[in-house]
């Protein structure tokens, strides 16, 4: 394992980040017969994988469309999260832990923003799995703090929905027996729109450019897979070296750091009055709860995983689910409700549109699937 661990995908080197996760060949499962495999308890999301064809030209105009209107957006918040993590690190090392997939392309831009404004600090990244239901990748965690001081790590994701992927990883890491103290199972994003985040550089929600693109934008892997008994290894993925030629993944990077040149580094004072206090975060938390629950009574569901909060899951559950019916709010941002409105129409997806919901997108997952 360790000879072939970790590698870079198709970013410039592991130095960049290293992939921790087995490459496994599986074959292709359609999408219905996925949903139909989830929805009826056969088979957990984890052991299949779906298959994942080059980006039409509608997805990827739809994504140089929201990074032309979100680009900058996005690298403040890059840069944000990148000083406060910066600030963080004690003992001269940062050992950014990136959640795949979603969050290696963000791992990627902190690192290099990182390095940039603190180079005394002894900096790595990598990228290992975390599952709903499955939990974080022990295997690859064990990996790291062989060679990492554990007080070191600081896990990254793209942004968060329900906070899914933060409670599991909290519940996961606080459940395991060989956690050391100093492990800190707290989620460092771009965007928190739950108040599930350790830190977040920002609560407003907006669709962050790399949603729109799957393995094309995150190094030519496939989203992480756990295949059925196989609990005791390393999580896997899919490689897609049949994408190459369309992949964006370091022309991303490249974009991005152009755009990030252009933020001032940012003062500790700064951060602090940005930054939201435990009480917002447990209201926002509150909030949460109640909408989630009130739009499982709306749609007649008990299953929370079904109801997906905010624009970037929302992008997700179109372009890789079975959607009912997707929610807009009136007051969501016009350009992101524009592209939102596109998707579906290429799903045949309704959308409703209502004021004053506690969100600016929801996703409603097919119930018609048995």
């Amino acid at each position: 394992m360790s000879a072939t661990l970790p590698f870079s995908g198709s970013y410039a080197s592991t130095s960049e980040v290293g992939f921790l996760m087995r490459r496994l060949h599986l074959s292709p499962t359609s999408l219905p017969e996925r949903e139909r495999l989830i929805q009826s308890g056969q088979s957990h999301y984890s052991e299949m994988i779906g298959p994942e064809d080059a980006p039409t030209r509608e997805r990827v105009r739809l994504f140089r469309e929201s990074l032309t209107a979100n680009g900058q957006r996005m690298a403040d918040d890059i840069a944000t999260l990148a000083t406060a993590l910066a600030a963080s690190a004690t003992d001269g090392e940062l050992t950014i832990v990136s959640i795949a997939r979603a969050g290696t392309p963000i791992g990627v831009l902190l690192w290099h923003r990182v390095r940039e404004i603190a180079p005394h600090l002894r900096l790595s990244h990598y990228s290992i799995s975390v599952i709903r239901d499955r939990g974080v990748d022990c295997a690859a965690l064990r990996w790291i703090m062989a060679r990492h001081n554990p007080g070191s790590l600081r896990f990254v994701d793209g942004w968060t929905g329900k906070g899914t992927i933060a409670v599991e990883l909290q519940r996961s890491i606080a459940g395991w027996k060989e956690a050391p103290p100093a492990l800190d199972s707290g989620l460092w994003v771009p965007l928190d729109v739950c108040g599930a985040a350790r830190f977040a550089a920002s609560t407003e929600d907006y669709l962050i450019p790399s949603t729109l693109l799957g393995g094309t934008i995150s190094g030519l892997v496939s989203r992480s897979v756990l295949p059925a008994g196989e609990d005791a290894l390393m999580h896997g993925c899919v490689p897609l070296p049949h994408l190459r030629r369309y992949d964006l993944s370091r022309w991303f990077v490249g974009t991005m750091r152009e755009r990030l040149a252009n933020v001032p580094v940012q003062s500790l004072e700064s951060l602090a009055q940005a930054h939201p206090n435990p009480a917002q975060k447990a209201a926002r938390q509150a909030v949460t709860r109640q909408f989630l629950e009130a739009m499982l009574a709306r749609h007649g569901m008990s299953d929370r995983n079904r109801i997906k909060l905010g624009i970037g899951e929302t992008v997700r559950v179109l372009l890789r689910r079975l959607p009912q019916v997707v929610w807009l709010n009136s007051t969501a941002n016009a350009t992101d409700a524009a592209l939102i409105r596109r998707l579906a129409a290429l799903r045949q997806t309704p959308v409703q549109t209502e004021a004053g919901l506690a969100f600016d997108a929801v996703a409603v997952i097919d119930t018609a699937t048995p």
